[in-house]
């Protein structure tokens, strides 16, 4: 058994931010599912969204998210993100995080989709995630911080309905367990439960898993965003060609070369991702390609390397200058409900990234809002750490000896869940297919029936369990929610016509 003073699981921007913060005075242990570049992090292609320009403001940036979530965002928690958004990362530009520039020596700013203003920064054209997670593991690599890779947590700690740590598969199948003062959540998405997807596979809502069975709330579960551009060759998903492109000058044509977006919002191709994918999804449904028309773009390769390397291996003749593409599941807006600092309704644990459920983004994310999100929160979570006082003893934990719970339930197989999933929780859904979905579920374990030990099984047999839990929260999610609000489109029923709506919760 480990002891430490912080727990952090997962290692993407948020975690990481969380850790810089928090080690300043604790102790800190990182814990990663893979290896350290595993994630959707080190993906992130387009930059983040920050009012830095003279001709922009927080206020306007505000404006923009909210209106891109619906109005559903908590509009205290946009406005910790737009303002402290600029203070942060001028912070760590000065520290020496580079961004992209013209040659007046200015911040080379892109625009994307529902931006009134041109406020995207990113690094090496599309590799904003790389260059800035390679600078932040940098720093955390002096800090007397653990880490630990290859690790899949299995479960929280929970005594006396408090959090006291979690346990983990170790490289070999050992079983760790890490005793902490705080526990943090930094898990990341969902999108590894659908074929189509931007995500790491890997990604399929452990977090979100644990944290219902640890009796955590739970928020918001049936928003779902799909991004609108995945570069689809050869019969499959290559990667993601990320909205910048569009901010470029790129626009979306079907396979006549009429343009598609053109009368259906005032923004056009850069209206937001939720219309944007609606669109796309239903040529798709109809039998019929829809291309990303890069002629617009001068250097495309130079101001694109990492999406051209993907069309290059996915074999997409760049010199037509028409990228096949389509939407796939890209970004969760719901996750364990938190504060403002990233507290849950479990004392001594903590969320933060995208598996938190802060309302941030509401109905749907803006686009490059979400590396903004790991900084801001991810650094106030630390801080808040930080400052807390230590905690007194923790509770004994005591071993768990019972032979039925030695017992494995019946699971699902992964590649039929990712195939349920994909088509019941769509862009759009209605109430047949989501009740097929719950039913087809319910043939296994329901979520609560018993409480196994799961420390004695394989990782495989927790990733199916955990990908059953969270299907089926989604699915139930997404069906109590009667109308259709942003990423969430229901095709069966009306549309959200007030200001504010009431908010699903699990616990």
């Amino acid at each position: 058994m480990l002891k430490t003073d912080i727990l952090i699981i997962g290692a993407g921007l948020a975690a990481i931010m969380t850790a810089l913060k928090a080690s300043e005075r604790y102790k800190v242990t990182l814990v990663i599912k893979g290896p350290r570049k595993s994630g959707n992090s080190w993906r992130a292609q387009g930059g983040i969204a920050v009012a830095l320009s003279s001709v922009d403001h927080p206020e306007l940036h505000y404006q923009d998210t909210m209106k891109a979530g619906c109005d559903q965002n908590d509009p205290e928690l946009v406005k910790i993100l737009v303002h402290e958004g600029p203070k942060r990362l001028k912070h760590w530009m000065e520290k020496g995080l580079a961004f992209d520039t013209k040659e007046d020596g200015t911040l080379a700013l892109g625009r994307e989709g529902a931006h009134s203003q041109r406020r995207i920064v990113h690094n090496d054209g599309d590799q904003t995630g790389k260059v800035c997670m390679e600078y932040f593991w940098k720093l955390l690599e002096k800090r007397d911080v653990t880490i630990l890779e290859d690790h899949q947590a299995i479960d929280l700690v929970i005594v006396a309905h408090e959090c006291i740590g979690a346990t983990f598969h170790g490289p070999s199948g050992q079983v760790v367990t890490i005793r902490a003062s705080a526990t943090v959540l930094a898990t990341g998405g969902i999108g590894g439960l659908f074929e189509a997807t931007t995500n790491d596979p890997t990604l399929v809502g452990d977090g979100l898993a644990m944290a219902l069975r640890a009796g955590a709330t739970l928020r918001d579960l049936e928003f779902i965003q799909f991004h609108p551009t995945l570069i689809y060759s050869q019969s499959k998903v290559i990667g993601l060609a990320s909205e910048a492109l569009r901010g470029e000058g790129a626009f979306l044509v079907s396979e006549a070369g009429q343009l598609i977006m053109e009368s259906v919002h005032p923004l056009g191709d850069l209206a937001p991702r939720d219309v944007v994918a609606r669109v796309i999804q239903g040529y798709v449904h109809r039998g019929e390609q829809v291309f990303l028309d890069t002629s617009m773009i001068h250097k495309f390769e130079k101001r694109f390397p990492q999406i051209a390397a993907l069309c290059k291996k996915g074999k997409v003749d760049l010199s037509q200058k028409r990228i096949p593409i389509r939407p796939g599941a890209h970004f969760h807006m719901g996750g364990v409900e938190t504060d403002a600092f990233g507290k849950t309704s479990i004392p001594h644990l903590y969320a933060v990234g995208e598996v938190a459920g802060n309302n941030v983004h509401g109905a749907n994310r803006l686009a490059s809002n979400s590396l903004l999100e790991a900084i801001v929160f991810g650094e106030r979570l630390g801080e808040y750490l930080a400052n807390l006082a230590p905690r007194p003893k923790l509770p004994t934990l005591f071993s768990v000896n019972n032979k039925e719970q030695k017992v494995t339930p019946k699971l699902p197989n992964v590649n039929e869940v990712k195939k349920r999933v994909s088509y019941a929780l769509n862009i759009t859904r209605n109430e047949a297919d989501l009740k097929e979905l719950l039913h087809w579920l319910s043939q296994y374990e329901p979520l609560s029936e018993k409480k196994y030990n799961r420390t004695l099984w394989c990782r495989k047999k927790i990733t199916s369990d955990n990908m059953r839990i969270v299907a089926s929260l989604l699915a139930a999610a997404a069906l109590d929610r009667k109308v259709s609000c942003g990423a969430h489109e229901r095709s069966d029923t009306g549309k959200l016509h007030v200001v504010r709506d009431v908010q699903t919760v699990i616990s």
